[in-house]
């Protein structure tokens, strides 16, 4: 994520897979080095880093507090911590809340107000039975409010995918995940709250209908227009404001077709509205495949600027970001 002082903040996964550490670094605008990696966990070892679903989410919240959450496999914990007082380090972490058959971890969104909104999906198999939970913050992370299902009860929740939160204006929270109603209604879904994380709206982005997880991501980003939201279905990948999903037919995908699969999207707006769409292009789950871009116009109309670029390491996914003056910058 980039703060308002265009300072570029970083957590990633390093170790053993099952059993690692996630670290964190930054680099000032203007800047070509990046700062030395700091430990955000305090208990070596209790991050998991197996996949593209795993590792750890980090939000920017008040007085400029960083906020950082991600899992343990043994036994399950989602696990929590923030950037101290001074802004030296990370506080020693601490459990949110225990969780059955897990296999993605949490994601967590903060606002300018205090609040700080963390969310996974757990539950025993099948999937249609699952869940999203939640858990929030009305003091910055100090304390937090007992953990509670949020999402609709028929529509279940896909349990290798990766879920997504952002913070659009005050009071007003959107997760981005994928259901499972009946174990086949397998669509990207949109929660949304309106007043500080204490209600949720329910309301499905598209229908793939697959007996099976396709183990997938997702992604949201804020601009000048509004929230935007990018996902998969079948193999291919597609962004759309969040205030015109009723409209789904102009849902954006980038031309062409896939060589293997398209996913694990991400996007990101800039000041002048316009929107890079990245992702990967590979088989499996597995494997990060090819690295492909598309920029949108503030109108969303695709530009002459797109292209690929290297192989995204096995395992690891595209982060974008968008840097004062509208330059982006892509991660992985």
């Amino acid at each position: 994520l980039v703060d308002d002082d265009g300072v570029v903040h970083v957590v990633y996964f390093q170790g053993e897979p099952r059993a690692g550490d996630l670290l964190y670094v930054r680099r000032a605008p203007g800047e070509s080095e990046w700062s030395e990696p700091q430990y955000v966990n305090s208990q070596a070892e209790t991050a998991v880093g197996i996949g593209p679903i795993d590792g750890g989410q980090v939000a920017l919240g008040a007085d400029g507090r960083l906020h950082v959450v991600w899992f343990k496999l043994g036994r399950t914990d989602f696990l929590y911590t923030r950037t101290n007082d001074a802004g030296t380090g990370f506080e020693r972490q601490f459990t949110l809340s225990g969780g059955e058959g897990v296999e993605a971890g949490p994601t967590v969104a903060a606002d300018r107000e205090g609040g700080v909104y963390v969310f996974w999906h757990t539950g025993a198999p099948p999937d249609a039975e699952r869940a999203v939970w939640a858990v929030v913050s009305h003091d910055n992370g100090r304390t937090f409010e007992p953990a509670r299902p949020i999402s609709a009860a028929a529509e279940g929740a896909c349990d290798c995918c990766g879920l997504r939160a952002l913070t659009e204006q005050p009071g007003v929270v959107h997760v981005s995940y994928r259901g499972a109603g009946e174990n086949v209604r397998r669509g990207q879904r949109l929660l949304t709250s309106r007043d500080a994380g204490r209600t949720f709206e329910d309301i499905g982005i598209d229908d793939w209908r697959i007996n099976a997880c396709p183990i997938s991501t997702t992604s949201l980003a804020t601009g000048p227009a509004g929230a935007t939201v990018a996902w998969e279905n079948a193999g291919q990948v597609f962004l759309s404001p969040v205030d015109r999903l009723d409209k789904l037919e102009e849902a954006l995908a980038p031309a062409g077709s896939a060589e293997w699969r398209r996913k694990n999207p991400a996007v990101a707006v800039n000041e002048r509205g316009e929107t890079l769409l990245a992702w990967g292009d590979g088989p499996g789950w597995q494997s990060g495949g090819t690295f492909h871009w598309q920029l949108y116009d503030a109108e969303g109309r695709p530009t002459d600027d797109r292209g690929t670029g290297p192989e995204i390491p096995e395992g690891s996914v595209p982060a974008v970001v968008a840097e004062p003056g509208g330059a982006f910058l892509a991660l992985f």
